[in-house]
């Protein structure tokens, strides 16, 4: 079965580029908030400065202390509990196992939005926003902060995957995450019916309109299994969330988030395909290329690159020969394409400041693009002072999955420059590097 193009008007402002970005060496990383950014920024104003600033329970209007017990803790200056903090709080949504992605219409230049928890480690299902114009976090969403300690986690069971108040339990959103820039929406392609030590996840995606800041739920599918360790890449121009399971789960899917069912879901799925990689599916990445109408995934069990046909879904995918620089590929890795450099940007923490283009070759079907090597080159300058996994490792406070990257690395587009943003954990600096 063909999956058909569907033409969509493109009629959005570019996102501004930051005035920051001139001053930028390509190929070197830069600290671009906190209390002591690079390239003569001033500090980020206070309040702003972290993710963790925005933390709900540290928000008195959301979270009062209501037991002496509580009321002593804070006056000594330690972490409000909250009924939704879930074993680890909120520096979870960063560490355990969470994405993040670019919305290129939030804000004049562009924001990174975060959302997530999963399991037994956070509940809260508040979304955050780092604008890239002003370097400032704020918090968009509260999430559900109403409910007592028995409507999160264990036992409190939602059977639609969404709270009372409409939005989705958080999941460990691994790279299950993307953003349409032409409905303005984060989409998350997975959904959990309950929290805890033994979660149950659903095929039930949800979008999180970043106009109206208000989630909508989709359409649950029968069949399709979306468990942990998945990824996701955005097709624009047929306006299709593809998601590969891992290894718990059994589909290649795509899931189109237009249409109102008038049930109140939105959306619908295309056919479900086995999956492509039957075993060490888990933790891997892949990009679409509109250019050439070919998704391409790294994948770490087997060091490769490969290509999938979303022309042809039920098509086998074909691993590519890679050349040049290639690194070893790592779990938890990124996979961007960036417009402006027309190649794949590939990062992962596992290898500190490294970052990696990944150039096509030449031609233009899929036997040529199949047949050829694809190349790797090493994009870091000898310039370059910073190692921002290290320097963040050992500035956070909290414990850290050093590893892990997932979607918490994007690439923004402006015009003609393409910059690559960093995010690793809640009490430490946004990073950014100018790719050209």
């Amino acid at each position: 079965m063909r999956e058909l193009v569907r033409t969509v008007k493109q009629n959005r402002p570019e996102p501004l580029i930051p005035s920051w970005v001139e001053r930028m060496i390509p190929g070197c990383w830069y600290q671009i908030s906190g209390d002591h950014p690079d390239l003569k920024l001033p500090p980020t104003s206070p309040g702003t400065r972290y993710l963790a600033d925005n933390d709900p329970a540290g928000d008195a209007k959301l979270n009062a202390a209501k037991a002496s017990k509580e009321f002593f803790r804070r006056s000594l200056g330690r972490r409000p509990h909250s009924p939704w903090q879930g074993q680890c709080g909120f520096w979870a949504i960063t560490e355990a196992w969470n994405g993040a992605v670019f919305a290129s219409r939030f804000g004049a230049s562009g924001s990174m939005i975060v959302f997530g928890g999963g399991h037994d480690d956070y509940f809260g299902s508040d979304v955050h926003a780092f604008d890239l114009a002003t370097r400032q976090w704020s918090r968009i969403s509260d999430g559900y902060i109403s409910g007592k300690a028995s409507e999160y986690g264990a036992g409190a069971v939602y059977p639609d995957a969404v709270y009372p108040d409409g939005s989705p339990l958080p999941p460990h959103t691994y790279g299950y995450v993307q953003y349409d820039p032409e409905g303005n929406d984060y989409l998350l392609l997975k959904g959990q019916t309950e929290l805890g030590p033994r979660v149950k996840s659903a095929a039930i995606p949800h979008m999180f309109n970043l106009d109206s800041l208000s989630w909508r739920r989709g359409l649950r599918h029968p069949s399709a299994i979306i468990g942990s360790g998945g990824w996701t890449t955005w097709d624009a121009s047929r306006r299709i969330l593809w998601g590969h399971s891992g290894n718990s789960g059994n589909a290649f899917i795509g899931f189109s988030p237009d249409g109102d069912n008038g049930d109140g879901t939105f959306g619908s799925w295309t056919t479900l395909y086995p999956k492509k990689i039957q075993t060490h599916a888990d933790h891997n990445a892949m990009a679409s290329d509109p250019m050439r109408d070919m998704i391409v995934a790294v994948v770490s069990a087997s060091n490769a690159l490969y290509a999938l046909d979303p022309t042809e879904p039920a098509r086998e995918i074909a691993r590519l020969s890679s050349g040049g620089d290639q690194p070893t590929i790592s779990e938890y890795a990124a996979l961007e394409y960036a417009p402006n450099l027309d190649r794949f940007v590939y990062y992962s923490a596992h290898d500190g400041p490294q970052i990696y283009s990944v150039a096509a070759p030449s031609g233009s079907t899929r036997s040529q693009l199949t047949a050829a090597v694809w190349s790797w080159t090493n994009m870091l300058s000898s310039d370059n002072r910073l190692d921002p996994v290290a320097h963040a490792a050992a500035t956070s406070k909290f414990p850290v999955n050093r590893d892990h990257t997932f979607g918490r690395f994007r690439v923004a587009a402006y015009r003609l420059v393409d910059v690559a943003i960093l995010i690793r954990h809640t009490d430490t600096p946004v990073y950014a590097m100018r790719l050209n």
